[in-house]
This record gives structure tokens, sequence and C-alpha cells, in this order.
């Protein structure tokens, strides 16, 4: 049944949100004491280079595991989440690849280690105070205040525009890129129809007074976390401060919906700098991988090509 589990680190480990972006393509590792779930790993059963794996749908920025955490403690407790790692890791399908980012609150990644996985950090900001807007707009870089404030003077935020708008907007985005999305449109469609089921989703959309559309962006959320996950623009519009101030909406209206603003940060340099300028905190997460050698030979060339192509990485 399509509904909202308590289980879960984020929205992206919801039933819903996995059947929206790839049915009947995943499975789910539970770990039960009686009747009680203590633990549950989602994944996403799929192919890369012709070699099975497991990982996380696009869109799906990280997955679990979720643990109920233990009263105990602290050196029972870490004692107790080695062992549920070690059983998650257990119910992982024998040889096959596995990729994940694991949420931020997975912060001891040693079980992982010491079952033959490699890991390395990714990073994320967060703004994990949204009740005092006036004091987040002090702590962000001047220049990037600045033109917030610039943009609010030429263009209309706008909360009511279909999704469509997203779409083009990002295709314009990835053909300036000289790319294509890497989000087919179905998935996008599917996973907003399921996100506005569950009230999760806003959409923005900035534009001004002629009506040209400067861009858009789409956050989802629960009362945990709101996340900036999908955005596009006019490229000849590029200038004109949309993102900033679409991204200022965003954190708005986040502080109405969730306890906490998190950029869904990126290690291309130039974002990075961007999302940084908002004054967040820094969100270590860390993704795991365990490949057969075609995949570890696979990963290692991938940034190398990118980077000869022209790719920021």
């Amino acid at each position: 049944m399509n509904t909202n589990i308590k289980e879960v680190n984020s929205i992206f480990e919801q039933p819903w949100w996995w059947d929206a972006i790839v049915p009947g393509e995943w499975d789910c590792i539970e770990i039960k004491k009686g009747d009680e779930l203590i633990a549950r790993w989602p994944y996403w059963k799929t192919k890369k280079i012709g070699c099975k794996l497991i990982s996380a749908p696009l869109c799906t920025q990280t997955i679990g595991p979720w643990i109920r955490r233990s009263k105990a403690k602290k050196v029972n407790a870490l004692s107790f989440e080695k062992e549920i790692l070690e059983s998650l890791i257990t119910g992982i399908p024998k040889k096959i690849n596995v990729d994940f980012v694991l949420d931020s609150s997975c912060k001891y990644i040693l079980p992982f280690r010491w079952r033959g996985f490699r890991y390395e950090p990714t990073f994320s900001y967060r703004l994990t105070d949204l009740t005092d807007l006036d004091a987040l707009l002090r702590n962000m870089k001047d220049s990037r205040r600045s033109l917030i404030r610039a943009a609010e003077k030429n263009l209309v935020v706008k909360d009511d525009m279909p999704i469509d708008v997203l779409l083009e907007m990002q295709n314009m985005t990835f053909k300036r890129q000289g790319r294509k999305s890497p989000i087919s449109r179905e998935v996008i469609i599917r996973l907003d129809k399921a996100c506005v089921e569950h009230h999760a989703r806003k959409l923005l959309v900035a534009v001004d007074s002629a009506g040209r559309i400067h861009g858009a962006s789409y956050f989802v959320y629960d009362e945990h976390v709101c996340y900036y996950l999908l955005s596009g623009a006019n490229p000849e519009l590029r200038n004109s401060g949309a993102g900033s101030l679409l991204l200022w909406e965003g954190i708005k209206f986040a502080s109405t919906v969730s306890d906490i603003f998190d950029f869904e940060g990126s290690n291309v340099e130039d974002i990075e700098k961007s999302f940084r300028s908002f004054g967040g905190d820094i969100v270590v997460n860390y993704r795991i991988m365990r490949f057969n050698l075609m995949l570890t030979l696979y990963d290692y060339m991938k940034p190398k090509i990118k980077k000869i192509l022209g790719y920021k990485i």
C-alpha cells in the first residue's frame, strides 16, 4: 500500500518513492526481532556494463540503512549496530556488485570495510535551524544575499505551475551543456504524481513581468528534511539571479514543513561554492562499494574520461 512508513531515515527510503521511480525493480532487506522491525535497507536491482548491481535509482540521493536506535550506553549501542550491519550485509544477494551512498546518520562504516567494501566520503550542505529566517539571511555570503535581493525586484516566484515547466527548464539546461537528461520524462512525472499524493513536494518557478520563465526548482520533503532535488534554467536568462531566489524561497518554504534544509550538495567545485555561500553546515555521507574487477576499472576510469570530455567533476 502506497503509504508513508516510520522505519526510514528519509523520504528517499519510502516504499512509494521506489514504486514511483523503479516499479517492480527493487527489494528490501529487513531484520526483525520477533514481530518488531529493527533494521531496513531498500535497494534497486540493476546492471552496469553488463554486471549485476544493487544500488540507488536516480533521484534517490541516499539509502539507509535504517536501524532502530539502541537506548543502551554508547559502547553497547555500537556493538548492537555492528551486529545489525553485519546481518544486513549478509542479506545482500550473493555474487552481486554493490554501490550505495548511505544516509548521513550512518557514520559507523567500519563493518563494511571489514566485509570487503571500499568507501569514500561525499558531501552536502545543510541548514539545521530554520526557525529564524533573518538569521539565515545574515549568515549568507554578502554577494549571495545581494543577488537574492536584486532578483526579488524583477522576478515573481510561483508555486502553481505544472511539472512540464520543470522538464522544459531541465531540457534547456542539459542542451546548453551538450548532454541529455539522465532522468526520463516518464520517471519524473511518475515521481511527481507520487509526491503530490503524499504532500511531499514543492515546485517553484521564477517568472518576470513579461511572462518569461527564468528557472524552476523542485523540492521534496518530509517532517524532518526538505531536499533541493531538481532544477533547470533558461540559458538566455542565467544572470537574473533566479536560481538563488528560488533556493531562498525553497528554504523559506522548508521552514514551514521541515526541521532541516539539505542542498543535496555536489563534488563539482562551482556548485559546491554556490551551496556553501548560503551558510550551511557541511554534512558527510559515505559511499560504499563492492565491485568485481570490471566495475572497479569502470569506476576508476569514469571520472578520468569525463574530465577528458570536459565534464565538471
